[in-house]
């Protein structure tokens, strides 16, 4: 007998923030600080915002990461054609309308909730 395996969107974000944690750029004893900074700054200032910040020159190359995967787990459900974070803010900011961009904002937060838990773990 064949299994049939029917994947929900919870097993999705776990399977891709799980590697993402393990394999991905959240390495070393504060590799999930970032990640813990995110939700209340996407939050705050929106993903736009977030995104904007997270490009910005006098930063660390750290948030970029961690928008990088999340903009891979958003191109993975095909709700972004984006492959990375500067892709991501150009897609939302010239491509885009308030339905997209709130239900990117939706996915990112939940998305979020995996990697962090999943980030500290590590």
């Amino acid at each position: 007998m064949e299994k049939t395996m029917i994947e929900n969107l919870d097993l999705l974000r776990a399977k891709h923030a799980y590697t993402a944690a393990t394999t991905g750029p959240f390495s070393g004893e504060n590799g999930g600080e970032v990640v813990k900074k995110l939700p209340p700054m996407i939050r705050e200032n929106g993903l736009l915002g977030a995104l904007a910040y997270a490009l910005e020159k006098n930063n660390s190359g750290d948030y970029q990461k961690a928008f990088d995967v999340i903009c891979g787990h958003l191109n993975e459900l095909k709700k972004v054609e984006a492959k990375d974070a500067a892709g991501l803010l150009d897609e939302l900011i010239k491509d885009s309308d308030s339905l997209k961009l709130r239900v990117a904002t939706a996915e990112a937060l939940l998305y979020l909730n995996y990697l962090r838990r999943f980030a500290e773990k590590k």
